[in-house]
C-alpha cells in the first residue's frame, strides 16, 4: 500500500464530481460511485496483498481441528451452523509464518498467536492461527 497519511484519505471524495444525495438512485450510479472509490490511490484490493502483511481478504476466526498423520495434514472445518457439517481441506505447504502480537495490554482483548499461511489443495491460501491455549483458528482465507 502506498504511503498515504489519514488526513489524504479523509479529503478524498466520496462520490463522483456532480453526484448529491442519494447516491444510489439507479444501477449505473452505483457503478459510477464503485468506480470512483476503486481510483483512490490509498485503497488495497485484496488481490495486491504483499506477503506477511499479517492481514486476509476475508477474515473468519473460525475454531477448526488439525489432523497430522501419514505425512499430510488437514484441517476440518467444524459445524458452524453452516449446511455442510465437516469439511476437510489437505495442507499442501506452509508459505510463511510469524507471529501476531495485539492488544497486549488488555487482558480482554490480547492476542498472542503463532500464524501460518498454507497452501490448500485447490489452490486456496489460508491463514491459519495457532492459540495460545493449543486451539487451532481460521483466520482468514487471502483472495
Amino acid at each position: 500500500m502506498p504511503d498515504v497519511s489519514v488526513s489524504e484519505v479523509h479529503r478524498y471524495p466520496s462520490r463522483p464530481l456532480g453526484f448529491e444525495e442519494p447516491l444510489f438512485p439507479t444501477p449505473d450510479s452505483k457503478r459510477a460511485v464503485a468506480e470512483h472509490l476503486l481510483e483512490a490511490p490509498w485503497l488495497q484490493r485484496a488481490s495486491e496483498l504483499g506477503g506477511r502483511a499479517g492481514a486476509a481478504a476475508h477474515a473468519l476466526d473460525e475454531p477448526v481441528r488439525l489432523k497430522v498423520g501419514h505425512g499430510r495434514a488437514e484441517v476440518v472445518r467444524l459445524d458452524q451452523g453452516r449446511r455442510c457439517c465437516r469439511r476437510r481441506l489437505r495442507v499442501l505447504e506452509v508459505l510463511e509464518s510469524w507471529r501476531e502480537i495485539k492488544e497486549w495490554w488488555d487482558r480482554d482483548l490480547r492476542v498472542d498467536r503463532f500464524v501460518f499461511r498454507v497452501l490448500f489443495s485447490g489452490g486456496v491460501v489460508a491463514d491459519l492461527a495457532r492459540e495460545r491455549s493449543g486451539g487451532w483458528l481460521l483466520v482468514g482465507m487471502v483472495d
